[in-house]
């Protein structure tokens, strides 16, 4: 039995959890504090106040957090993180090699944000949650997920308004993009996301954020029969012979490359020179800024309705 005092603000959260419901109804509408949010594992977090030092872990988790203008009240950030600027300068609990568990509770957070895809940032659930720090657990398999994390962000902090700006924002530029190609064909589309040695590709399936993209986008992603993040051999994109080729690369080489692979010249997409590199940055964030990587893939898909190529 864990008989450590609790603190004041641990015995005024047990004191407000009995006033919580526990069902997805107390979750849709918040209402004041304490209120109880519930996150992507079906946890039930009770929260007595706002909290004012948030750490956040994993990049699309930070871009949320900030978006949300939270910038003052996170107290850490972890995982590789290149944006936004500002979360540069917040100390770091750790990243690809792992995280401080007391780095972490040296900073006396309030709330804990992190996800699955770090499993060893899930390792900081249980102790965290021992101690009486509410740890929000976010999963961003698609984009409706994506608008779900925005939303229970805001509910977990308190920045409702916020979160229903910034989703206003995200679907009206989803909106204006589909507006913009409707009525056209769909071409199809392969997504490589990286290539590795001996002719293996990684793409994505249904149920990705970056599928649901291309969607948006007005395409159909030729591998949309696999789910999630797989690995594609060269035959399999030859097979589906795809009329667009967009491939993300951290530092974007020449299209020519990708059309001098053996074999692809037959491609439809090389024959017709829709060949498209883009910068992965943030298209495999799966944050706010997706709403950026669907105008691209768009371009790229439609060039005629946006005005120019990506």
């Amino acid at each position: 039995m864990n008989t450590a005092p609790r603190s004041p603000a641990r015995r005024a959260l047990l004191a407000g959890a009995a006033l919580c419901g526990v069902g997805r109804e107390a979750q849709a509408a918040a209402g004041p504090w304490p209120r109880c949010v519930v996150d992507a594992q079906g946890r039930t977090l009770r929260l007595a106040a706002p909290p004012q030092r948030i750490v956040a872990i994993f990049p699309s988790n930070i871009e949320i957090v900030f978006a949300l203008g939270l910038e003052a009240r996170v107290a850490a950030i972890g995982g590789r993180v290149r944006y936004p600027e500002a979360a540069l300068a917040k100390p770091s609990v750790g990243g690809a090699l792992g995280y401080s568990p007391e780095a972490l509770a040296a900073l006396k957070p309030d709330l804990i944000v992190l996800t699955p895809s770090h499993g060893s940032a899930l390792g900081l659930v249980e102790p965290f949650e021992r101690a009486g720090v509410a740890v929000l657990v976010l999963a961003h398999p698609d984009l409706a997920a994506v608008r779900r994390n925005i939303d229970l962000v805001g509910r977990a902090t308190g920045s409702e308004a916020a979160a229903a700006a910034l989703l206003a924002r995200f679907d009206g530029s989803l909106a204006a993009i589909r507006q913009a190609w409707q009525g056209r064909p769909q071409p199809t589309v392969y997504l490589e996301t990286a290539a590795a040695a001996r002719g293996a590709y990684q793409t994505v399936g249904r149920g990705h954020y970056a599928d649901d993209a291309l969607a948006c986008a007005g395409g159909r992603n030729v591998f949309s029969d696999l789910a999630g993040a797989q690995q594609v051999s060269a035959e399999a994109v030859l097979l589906r012979d795809p009329e667009v080729i967009v491939s993300l690369q951290a530092v974007p080489k020449p299209a020519e490359e990708i059309a001098a692979r053996p074999g692809w010249s037959r491609l439809r997409a090389v024959r017709e020179g829709r060949v498209v590199v883009l910068p992965r940055s943030h298209f495999l964030i799966p944050g706010p800024r997706q709403t950026e990587a669907v105008l691209a893939y768009a371009r790229a898909l439609h060039p005629q309705a946006f005005g120019a190529a990506a």
